[in-house]
């Protein structure tokens, strides 16, 4: 298991959260900008009608979906004392709960369905009827499944840190080759959902650098609940 200073750690991602606020509260025309590299007018955000892309996108989202629920069933499992593949009860919980308090219920369940951000594709800027808004504060330009903050893109982190908590039961298991792949696969995949989150016009960055920000600090939170004495801190 990563063993962390949790204290050092609080207060690097703390830096790293104000820094990142400070920046897009200044100039928060970055989004604008950073979006306006994917879209051509006349033609959208021409990414996503891609059929490879919208295949990816939707891999990597049914792969976050079975990552959760096979931590659930894990979970119970190893609570049964027949843990899978070595995986126990903590490492299952800390997924589980990284899941569950992260996309489904702060991201999906309150934050995108009351801040009201209107997503890239639908702005005035990019062929929409929408306004822009910056990250802060709450807007009233969408009704429900709003742009702040990403949904797709704090799954991508969580499963970015599943697989990190799981890599020393995936090292005892897998053979040299699969290990690489496994490691190859748990930092090309949560990339590839962030980035594609951006590049097909439905999220502006500060989305998707806050949904990762959120997603890490509930992490830390989880793992030095979870692991802490083991750890040693």
């Amino acid at each position: 298991m990563p063993r962390p200073d949790h204290r050092a750690a609080a207060i690097g991602l703390g830096l790293l959260s104000l820094a990142a606020g400070a920046v897009f509260l200044v100039f928060p025309q970055v989004d604008l900008v950073v979006s306006g590299w994917f879209y051509r007018p006349g033609d959208g955000f021409w990414l996503a009608r891609i059929p490879w892309v919208e295949a990816l996108r939707n891999g990597i989202w049914n792969l976050s979906i079975a990552t959760f629920l096979l931590s659930a069933a894990a979970l119970v499992l190893s609570a049964a004392g027949r843990p899978i593949g070595g995986i126990g009860a903590r490492e299952a919980g800390f997924i589980f709960l990284l899941y569950l308090l992260g996309p489904v219920l702060a991201v999906n369940g309150i934050l995108k369905e009351h801040w009201g951000r209107a997503r890239p594709v639908d702005v005035v800027e990019f062929g929409g009827t929408a306004a822009f808004t910056p990250p802060w504060p709450p807007a009233d330009q969408c009704a429900s499944n709003c742009s702040f903050v990403s949904g797709e893109g704090s799954a991508a982190a969580a499963l970015a840190l599943a697989f990190l908590i799981l890599a020393p039961a995936a090292r005892r298991c897998l053979p040299r080759w699969g290990f690489v792949l496994y490691a190859l696969a748990g930092t090309t995949l949560p990339a590839a959902g962030l980035a594609l989150r951006l590049v097909t016009g439905r999220h502006f960055l500060s989305d998707t650098v806050f949904a990762v920000l959120l997603v890490l600090a509930l992490a830390l939170a989880l793992h030095r609940l979870l692991f802490g004495r083991r750890a040693g801190r």
